[in-house]
């Protein structure tokens, strides 16, 4: 999932200035040579994390999601399962992506069954899952039964 992404301009001598003042050097991102590109040639950097490490518990984030009434009422959820929660947030680009966060970390493997792992919880798939702009038919279908 792309978190950030930046075009710089490179520069024969080897920087690529993404701003005026802020530059990151060729040497420092590769041991290639220095490559043959004309003065001025656009390039773009991009940063970005695998999807699947969000909803594996690390650092106690078991869910994550674009929409915000889904971040609720997933946390209302896990309240009501007696499972302490938080909304957390990751800014994007292209927006945020809200993370739900277990405070007990005995809860998080309960939290992660709750919320898609087990036939008995929500099933829910991640956002991601779907086409841009599309809602998430699994919460959508648990929400309206």
């Amino acid at each position: 999932m792309k978190l950030i992404k930046k075009t710089g301009i490179f520069n024969p001598d080897g920087e690529i200035v993404l701003h005026p003042g802020i530059s990151v050097s060729w040497k420092s991102l590769s041991d290639n040579a220095l490559p043959d590109l004309p003065e001025g040639t656009p390039l773009d950097f991009e940063i970005s994390f695998k999807e699947h490490i969000l909803v594996s518990g690390k650092g106690g984030i078991v869910w994550a999601t674009f929409d915000f009434r889904q971040a609720e009422v997933i946390t209302n959820a896990l309240l009501a399962q007696s499972i302490s929660s938080k909304i957390g947030k990751i800014e994007m680009d292209e927006g945020a992506l809200l993370l739900i966060k277990i405070d007990n970390n005995k809860d998080i493997e309960e939290a992660m069954d709750f919320i898609w792992r087990k036939e008995s919880g929500l099933r829910l798939m991640p956002d991601w899952t779907y086409a841009d702009g599309e809602l998430n038919h699994s919460f959508e279908k648990w929400l309206n039964g």
